[in-house]
């Protein structure tokens, strides 16, 4: 039995290295999935105190992780908390405030309850602003308590001070008192910084105790939040590109060869055959000039004898 224990234990590790080599090479789908680091998120959530504490701190200026302005007014935009709650599912919707009713989910953070010891939690950025399945979720560490399903393997939560809060019996959800006007005392308003700034700071938050996964563990909040998604149409047109540098489709080869075409050698040629020297030489004699006769002695003016 023993050797039973040691084998699934060495799979799962296996596994967790395995899954984290892959995700080590997603990047977000839009410059602003940079300026709101996910792996920050999860570190952050892990040393709060509670759903509002959590609040403050991915908006505090010290924590580099919130670089947002969706709405292009020169200041970073506050991003709230949203939670909902269903049997044993935690939704947490974290939501930029960019405008008077105007919202933009970020990401969510789903919550499962799946034993009194076994809780999962992952953090899943929005598709248009991170892609497809960009989700980031506890790592594990030598010596951790390791929780096994079938198909899933994820880091129990179920020690972190947030989530006590969260399945604490009795208690109500948690409602934000984040507005776009006025801002809350504690948030310090500040213009966005530059991406390589930016890079430099939240890069911190890139360790060995988060990682990126390929499978949700909560099929619950799925089903939550996809009734519940609001998005923004001034945000999206902010977005901003892809991180990696890229060409524009304006500017691809493809294009360029088609727009050469037009002024290739075998065009030009064409062109050139109509001032040939052949065709020139056809044209010489209709326009060549006649030439001029000479006038004769019988024309010159007779001289008077004197």
């Amino acid at each position: 039995m023993n050797t039973m224990k040691k084998i699934l234990l060495r799979a799962q590790i296996l596994l967790f290295v395995f899954g984290s080599t892959i995700a080590q090479e997603q990047t977000p789908a839009t410059e602003a999935g940079e300026d709101f680091d996910l792996y920050g998120v999860i570190g952050l959530f892990e040393e709060s105190e509670d759903l509002e504490d959590f609040e403050k701190k991915i908006n505090s200026e010290d924590n580099d992780v919130n670089n947002l302005d969706l709405n292009k007014d020169e200041e970073v935009d506050i991003v709230k908390v949203v939670e909902y709650s269903e049997g044993n599912t935690h939704l947490l919707v974290l939501q930029a405030v960019i405008g008077d009713n105007d919202y933009q989910d970020i990401a969510t953070i789903e919550i499962e309850k799946h034993s009194e010891n076994e809780i999962s939690l992952q953090v899943i950025g929005d598709a248009d602003i991170y892609g497809p399945d960009y989700i980031i979720e506890p790592a594990p560490e030598e010596g951790s308590l390791r929780s096994y399903r079938p198909m899933a393997v994820f880091v129990s939560v179920h020690l972190w001070r947030p989530i006590g809060v969260v399945f604490r019996p009795g208690r109500v959800v948690f409602v934000s008192a984040v507005v776009f006007r006025p801002r809350p005392v504690w948030f310090r308003v500040r213009r966005p910084m530059g991406r390589s700034s930016w890079r430099g700071k939240s890069s911190r938050w890139h360790n060995p105790r988060c990682r990126t996964s390929k499978s949700r563990h909560s099929v619950g909040g799925r089903n939550m939040y996809s009734s519940k998604r609001k998005t923004s149409p001034k945000a999206k047109n902010n977005f901003g590109p892809s991180p990696s540098p890229g060409k524009s489709p304006t500017a691809s080869p493809s294009n360029q060869k088609k727009k050469t075409t037009a002024t290739s050698p075998s065009n030009q040629k064409k062109k050139t055959t109509t001032t040939s020297p052949s065709n020139q030489k056809k044209k010489s004699p209709a326009t060549s000039p006649k030439p001029q006769q000479k006038k004769g002695p019988t024309t010159s003016p007779k001289k008077k004898k004197h």
